[in-house]
């Protein structure tokens, strides 16, 4: 009997586990179309994703490689051997990516940019506002120093400032060959028209030199040709105006740069007008602390000396002059010579009126930050 109970016991056992089993279990359903459905879709997404990754690579490999062909052919065309140092060297400013940066483009910057509302850096809790002023430098003179060609020389061709605002082209010097300037001497100047606009020195200010000297029987000549640089990290952080030179020895000549370093610096925009009689003499400005004067018209040069409203034809209009010291402007003719101040400013602009023997001038001057 124990071991029919036993038995008995686990038959019952057997027959309670398969009414469990009917009663809490959910039959299972396999989809296997869906399944591969899936599966297929997923790989043909990674698929995709390679591909459009691969394509991604190659159009960056292909732009990469025509950026970097374009900028390498600029400067393989502004880096040149020079016979007189025998060194190959680059000959214009050569710090930017030339695939993006146009190194023949003027810059659009004009003068008096902020002559009739002042670039207001911040305004402190008194409502006194708060402008930055930067260090400047006004370009004096450009001589030929040293010569192979002997004087006269009949000299055409650019010299270029490049600055901190934009690094584009700023003309100082720039005529054609038919337009040349004979120098006579190493003591006479190139007859500069520029720059256009106060050149900020800041980190370097870039000089770029290409003269040529023009020959009779057309066999003209390399006369300059070369990159020199103001060093305005070195030049910075003085607390006074001060005068400095540099020097470019290149192809067939010494070419001297005689540059005026300004602290705390305006740009000061010249405008004079002739309202009685005819004026045939020079104009030149300077400052209080720095004597070398800035030809901005010299009538014995030749040229026009004024249009058909009376205005001069400045050569340079542009001087730059520090907050700490006065502008001066002086006028000269055969018979006698004028001299007027000014007094820096930020914005505005301020007039005067000058008689120079039979002559009457009237003067205005256009100040602005650089901003």
């Amino acid at each position: 009997m124990a071991a029919g109970d036993v038995l008995m016991a686990s038959g019952d056992l057997g027959s309670e586990e398969e009414v469990d089993e009917s009663g809490c279990l959910e039959p299972l359903f396999y989809d296997e179309a869906a399944v591969v459905a899936e599966v297929t879709a997923k790989a043909e997404r990674r698929r995709r994703e390679a591909e459009e990754k691969a394509a991604e690579h190659a159009r960056n490999l292909e732009e990469w490689t025509w950026r970097n062909a374009a900028h390498q052919a600029v400067l393989d065309r502004i880096k040149e051997y020079d016979p007189e140092t025998g060194e190959v060297c680059y000959t214009r400013f050569y710090h930017k990516d030339f695939s993006s940066f146009d190194i023949d483009e003027e810059s659009p910057l004009p003068a008096m940019r902020h002559t009739h509302s002042t670039a207001t850096t911040y305004t402190n809790p008194l409502g006194e506002q708060f402008y930055r002023l930067f260090e400047s430098a006004n370009i004096l003179s450009v001589k030929i120093a040293a010569s192979d060609v002997c004087f006269p020389l009949q000299v055409y061709g650019t010299v270029i400032a490049r600055d901190y605002l934009d690094f584009k082209c700023v003309y100082l010097f720039r005529r054609c060959r038919e337009d040349f300037q004979v120098i006579h001497s190493e003591d006479e100047s190139l007859i500069l028209t520029g720059p256009t606009r106060g050149l900020v020195l800041m980190d370097n200010l870039y000089l770029e030199v290409d003269l040529k000297v023009r020959d009779k029987k057309d066999k003209d000549q390399e006369l300059s040709k070369g990159l020199c640089v103001i060093d305005g990290v070195r030049l910075g952080g003085w607390d006074y105006s001060r005068v400095g030179c540099i020097d470019l020895k290149s192809r067939l000549s010494t070419v001297d740069v005689k540059f005026a370093v300004v602290v705390s610096a305006v740009e000061a925009t010249f405008e004079i007008k002739v309202m009685k009689g005819n004026f045939f003499g020079e104009i030149t400005a300077y400052t209080s602390r720095i004597q070398d004067c800035l030809v901005l018209h010299d009538s014995r040069a030749g040229g026009v000396t004024c249009d058909g409203s009376g205005m001069i034809q400045l050569w340079r209009r542009v001087v730059c002059v520090s907050k700490k010291e006065k502008l001066l402007l002086k006028i000269a003719t055969a018979s006698t010579t004028q001299t007027v101040d000014f007094t820096p400013d930020v914005s505005g602009a301020v007039k005067n009126e000058i008689t120079c023997g039979d002559v009457t001038m009237h003067i205005k001057v256009n100040w602005s930050i650089f901003g």
